[in-house]
């Protein structure tokens, strides 16, 4: 486990700091700031939806939840970007059902999904402005129940529905929980993928899938794009840094090779097919997150630094896994919380994702930089548009201070917005330019810095935001 010593290091200091730190910095810090300079590597395109939110479909058949009327949470989901997408499906797509005139239900093994459902969740995506991804039950149901099933959320959802999803984690169909008899093998998923996409296009000409839906397996993914044949238009896997009960903050503070071989991996595929691929579920640890962790600052920071990795990447859009979970309580690293009474509220995560959301406003590229100055623990991430800096992104996850100097990115003119807490455990006290989210679901940022001598010092756990001066 992490210690308090690590965490909260010199916390006199990280206090004084994370309160003004642009006016303690001494023109020695200037001068022994870290140069930042881009990379040299083509700029990244960043879609304009790539900020997602995950649910587990049972999420649509709670009533009043995804609704046009629930004004907290439409406004929650606005501050994270005028476009982005939702993506309904989870384990609880493996046991659901489509009834659409029946009654509804929402519980974990037994979730049933009428036509006034749909109807709600059309309005819901009207009024954030983002789309939908869907999951139909590959698991249990049947290519007519399917069918029948996509043919009604096109026609409730028309051009909000950006995808059709076959199956959730299929990589697991044979194991655990078996939908199909061990060993379940790419193969045999392809020749059924191909049997129902057939069906479903049939009958809805103009619909859009995304696959495989992995858990973990890069090999069918890698294996959907060669074969893909312009039967897939989005390439999706899933990702957590681990299990609840094997978690740790020491996890989220370093960096995960496995994901770097994920990105990797993934952005060679669609790379090569032409397919744009996506992270259309991910969060800390799976299970419903690690109480104590993935609901702190550590998971504040984990998430902003983890979504602006993938964006570095290639991906072309995250959906953070969020609400209530398929064991049917609300996960700890959900970034929306809701206090069981209807009452939603921003969660450690979403200031992450605030944060990630106000530096790549107006921005539609990413500009690689060079890591190689910084320290162990700090990360820098540019976005711009056409090959220009216009906002720096700084994570520091480290235990002590660091000072980047943005001059060489022609950025000497600048405001700070700061992402930190009163400790790395803190579950309460965070804010984001001064400023927690309010009752209502909305931010304003209270404190803005100028930038001085073109340097900043970003303390120890805590990220800033730099934005080029009329941006």
């Amino acid at each position: 486990m992490l210690t308090r010593r690590a965490f909260t290091g010199n916390l006199l200091k990280l206090s004084a700091m994370t309160a003004f730190p642009s006016e303690l910095l001494s023109a020695t810090d200037a001068i022994n700031a870290a140069e930042l300079q881009l990379a040299g590597r083509s700029p990244i395109e960043i879609p304009a939806d790539f900020t997602g939110l995950g649910y587990e479909m049972l999420s649509v058949a709670t009533p009043g939840l995804l609704s046009a009327a629930n004004h907290r949470y439409v406004e929650l989901i606005r501050g994270l970007g005028a476009r982005g997408v939702v993506r309904v499906g989870g384990i609880v797509a493996n046991y659901t059902r489509y009834a659409p005139n029946g009654i509804a239900a929402n519980e974990p093994k037994n979730t049933v999904i009428t036509r006034a459902n749909l109807e709600q969740l059309s309005e819901f995506l009207q009024a954030i402005g983002w789309t939908a991804m869907w999951s139909v039950n590959f698991a249990q149901g049947t290519i007519d129940e399917a069918v029948e099933e996509a043919r009604a959320v096109s026609e409730v959802l028309g051009s909000r529905l950006l995808a059709l999803e076959i199956g959730n984690e299929v990589d697991t169909y044979g194991k655990a929980q078996p939908f199909r008899t061990s060993p379940y093998t790419y193969e045999q998923y392809r020749k059924e993928f191909g049997a129902w996409r057939t069906a479903i296009a049939r009958a809805v000409p103009a619909i859009r899938f995304a696959a495989p839906d992995t858990a973990q397996n890069v090999d069918w993914v890698e294996q959907m794009a060669q074969d893909a044949k312009g039967e897939v238009q989005l390439l999706t896997t899933h990702y957590y840094r681990n299990a609840q009960r094997r978690g740790s903050a020491e996890q989220l503070l370093s960096p995960d090779p496995r994901l770097g071989d994920i990105v990797k991996r993934m952005h060679a595929a669609s790379q090569q097919s032409g397919i744009p691929w996506r992270m259309c579920e991910i969060n800390s640890f799976s299970g419903g997150g690690r109480p104590g962790v993935s609901d702190t600052f550590v998971g504040a920071l984990w998430t902003l630094n983890t979504m602006l990795l993938l964006a570095e990447n290639g991906c072309s859009g995250v959906n953070m896994e969020t609400g209530v979970n398929q064991l049917g309580f609300v996960s700890s690293y959900s970034p929306i919380q809701d206090d069981g009474n209807g009452v939603n509220s921003a969660g450690a995560p979403y200031y992450g994702m605030l944060a990630f959301a106000t530096a790549s406003s107006g921005c539609n590229q990413m500009l690689p930089v060079d890591q190689r100055v910084l320290g162990a623990g700090v990360s820098v991430y540019a976005f711009g548009s056409a090959g220009r800096a216009r906002s720096i992104v700084v994570v520091n996850m480290a235990s002590t201070d660091t000072t980047v100097s943005v001059a060489h990115l022609g950025m000497r003119r600048a405001t700070v917005l700061r992402m930190n807490a009163p400790a790395p455990e803190s579950k309460s006290g965070i804010a984001f330019g001064g400023a927690a989210v309010d009752a209502a679901g909305r931010w304003k940022a209270e404190h803005r810095e100028t930038l001085r001598h073109a340097s900043l010092v970003v303390p120890q756990m805590s990220a800033a935001v730099v934005r080029a001066a009329g941006d």
